[in-house]
C-alpha cells in the first residue's frame, strides 16, 4: 500500500482519476480476489479480512478504499450465485465488480429467455470503470455486464471528496440481458455495504489522527484535548464495529439494526473527526501534503452515499 496506494492518493483526489493502478496492483497480490471461494482460486476470506484490507487502505486513500468497499460487496453475491467462470475472473483479479443498489423507480420485464431492466442508479462506484454490476431491480438483483447496450454512464464525475470514485447516476434505458443473469443472494450485498463502509470511516478517522499528530507532535497542550477527543471518538467506533461482526457472522437473522447503527455512528464520527482534524492543524491543514482536507472532503462525501444517514435511522425499530 505504501508504495502504491498511498503515493498517488493526492494525485487521485485532485484530477477526480480512477485509482486503476493501485486496484491492478492489489489485484495482483491477490486482494481483489481474497473474498472468492477457494475452490475458484479465491481467498476464501470473511467480511472482517475485508473490513481489514479496506480500513487499512482508507488510512491513506478513501476513493480506493470506497471502490474496494463496493467491489468485495458486490462479490459477496456473485460468490454465491454468479456464473463460475465469472468467480474464476474475480479470484484472478482480472475482474472488478461493483454494485447498483440504490435509486428509485426500475422496472423487469421477462421477454422468453431475455430479461429488460430499466432503473436508474445512483452513487454507483466505479460508474464506468467496473466490469459488471450487481443491480437491484425489481424481485432481486441482476447481472450487468459494463458492455450490455442500454447502459448509460455520465462522463462528468467531478465532486467535493471521493472523488476518485468516479460515483455517479447509471441509467438502464433499457438494458438487455439473459434471463440467467438473475442473482439470489441479495441479503448479502446490503450487509457487506454497510459494515465495509463503516471500516472506510474508521481508515479515514486513523488517517487523519495520524497526519495531526504527525504535523502537531502531541506536544501542544491546547490540542491535547481535541485529539484525545479525536481517539476516543475513533476507538469507541471500533468497539461497535467489532462487536457488530460478530452479530452478522453468529446472528445474520437478527442483526439488521446493529448493521444499520454501526453505519450511522460511523459515518457521524467520521465527519466529526475529521473537522476536529482541521481544527486543531489550523491554516496548516489545508496543505495538500498533509492530507487532512482531503480526508475532510471524503468524509463527508461517505455521509452523501445511499443509503444516508437520515434513511437509515427511518428505518431502525426504535
Amino acid at each position: 500500500m505504501q508504495t502504491v496506494v498511498a503515493p498517488s492518493a493526492a494525485d487521485i483526489d485532485q484530477h477526480a482519476r480512477f485509482p486503476r493502478a493501485a486496484l491492478n496492483a492489489l489485484g495482483a497480490r491477490g486482494l481483489l480476489g481474497m473474498t472468492i471461494s477457494r475452490t475458484v482460486g479465491g481467498g476464501g476470506q470473511d467480511l472482517r479480512a475485508a473490513g481489514r484490507v479496506v480500513e487499512h487502505v482508507a488510512q491513506a486513500c478513501g476513493a480506493t478504499a470506497s471502490v474496494l468497499r463496493s467491489h468485495y460487496s458486490a462479490a459477496a453475491v456473485l460468490d454465491r450465485s454468479g456464473p463460475h467462470w465469472l468467480r474464476a475472473e474475480i479470484a484472478a483479479g482480472r475482474h472488478l465488480a461493483t454494485l447498483a443498489a440504490f435509486g428509485t423507480g426500475g422496472e423487469v420485464s421477462t421477454h422468453g429467455d431475455v430479461v429488460q431492466v430499466r432503473a436508474r442508479k445512483s452513487w454507483v462506484i466505479a460508474a464506468g470503470e467496473a466490469d459488471s454490476y450487481v443491480w437491484s431491480c425489481g424481485p432481486g438483483l441482476w447481472l450487468v455486464p459494463a458492455q450490455a447496450p442500454g447502459l448509460l454512464v455520465p462522463a462528468d464525475h467531478a465532486g467535493m471528496g471521493l472523488r476518485g470514485t468516479v460515483a455517479t447516476c447509471v441509467e438502464a434505458d433499457p438494458v438487455r440481458i439473459p434471463a440467467s443473469n438473475r442473482l439470489w443472494s441479495e441479503e448479502l450485498a446490503y450487509p457487506w455495504f454497510l459494515v465495509l463502509g463503516a471500516a472506510v470511516s474508521l481508515g479515514l478517522m486513523e488517517g487523519a489522527l495520524a497526519a495531526a499528530l504527525g504535523h502537531l507532535g502531541g506536544g501542544d497542550p491546547r490540542t491535547r484535548a481535541d485529539l484525545a477527543r479525536m481517539r476516543l471518538r475513533t476507538d469507541s467506533v471500533r468497539v461497535l464495529y467489532n462487536d457488530t461482526l460478530s452479530a452478522v457472522t453468529w446472528h445474520p437473522e437478527r442483526s439488521q439494526d446493529r448493521v444499520r447503527l454501526l453505519a450511522v455512528t460511523a459515518t457521524e464520527a467520521a465527519v466529526a473527526v475529521t473537522d476536529l482534524a482541521m481544527k486543531v492543524c489550523g491554516d496548516a491543514a489545508f496543505r495538500r501534503d498533509l492530507g487532512i482536507e482531503r480526508r475532510f472532503r471524503d468524509a463527508r462525501a461517505a455521509a452523501a452515499i445511499e443509503p444516508t444517514v437520515d434513511a437509515l435511522l427511518d428505518s431502525l425499530e426504535i
